[in-house]
């Protein structure tokens, strides 16, 4: 039986004002290499395969009436597309490679905003050091005067300053919304020892329901190598050293 097959890829961009936006180093490479190399081996066996990236991402260099892009611009755009796809169709596999931002913007305000606020509820209130500690934090969470997103923000504005709010945690929802589907994940950690990746993948592979997390650690991952782990139920399964093992190592799991 042909599968479905959805791939994630590249970075997440969460948007600071019109212009501004904060995104991270991911290029979609590799989410490009494990697409390419689906359906270069194994076309045959897929119906569908869903590339899920941002528009300047990577796309795998391969031409198939198979592959159907869908750009996404934000994790919130991510999480819907994801959402519509897997309530709606029978997908057989997920791989979520996509290196989704782990913020995203709450509000701008500028020093000088914030510090009058601050002092305007200081002045006014004779409190003790617990109440006043609470109503700044209060402030900081949620003040009344903010710098406008709607448009660009002056490239003259003093003290500027961003309140971030942590993003969705897309992969823990994809078994949620179809329980049948074989979910691929990835952990990306940096200059950690071989024995916390594992452990740390070990516990996102059961928290999500992923039948195996493919572990990296970024202080290894130079031109030509991408070291990775495939950590599964009964632990590490694979270990890989380049992306096109990586994909290789994919495809001979799936098919």
């Amino acid at each position: 039986m042909k599968k479905n097959i959805i791939i994630t890829a590249g970075p997440t961009n969460e948007k600071l004002d019109e212009v501004m936006k904060i995104t991270n180093m991911s290029t979609g490479a590799l989410g490009a290499t494990i697409a390419k190399d689906f359906i270069e081996y194994n076309g045959d066996d897929i119906d569908k395969l869903y590339y899920v990236s941002t528009k300047l991402t990577r796309k795998p260099l391969i031409e198939s009436s198979k592959l159907e892009f869908i750009t996404i611009e934000s994790t919130d755009d991510l999480l819907n597309v994801l959402r519509s796809i897997l309530t709606s169709e029978n997908i057989d596999v997920v791989i979520q490679s996509a290196a989704i931002g782990d913020y995203k913007a709450r509000y701008s305000i500028t020093g000088s905003m914030l510090a009058s606020e601050i002092a305007n509820f200081a002045f006014n209130n004779n409190l003790s050091r617990e109440d006043l500690e609470n109503g700044i934090l209060n402030i900081i969470k949620n003040p009344s005067m903010r710098v406008s997103t709607e448009h660009k923000i002056s490239s003259y504005e003093p003290d500027l300053m961003f309140m971030l709010d942590l993003t969705p945690k897309v992969i823990k929802n994809i078994k949620k919304w179809y329980p049948n589907t074989d979910l691929y994940g990835f952990k990306l950690l940096d200059g950690v020892s071989k024995e916390e990746l594992i452990e740390v993948a070990a516990k996102l592979r059961e928290s999500t329901g992923a039948k195996a997390i493919v572990a990296n650690d970024k202080s290894k991952i130079s031109a030509g190598k991408h070291p990775a782990y495939f950590v599964g139920e009964e632990g590490v399964e694979f270990e890989v050293q380049t992306k096109e093992e990586i994909a290789k190592t994919l495809r001979r799991m799936i098919f």
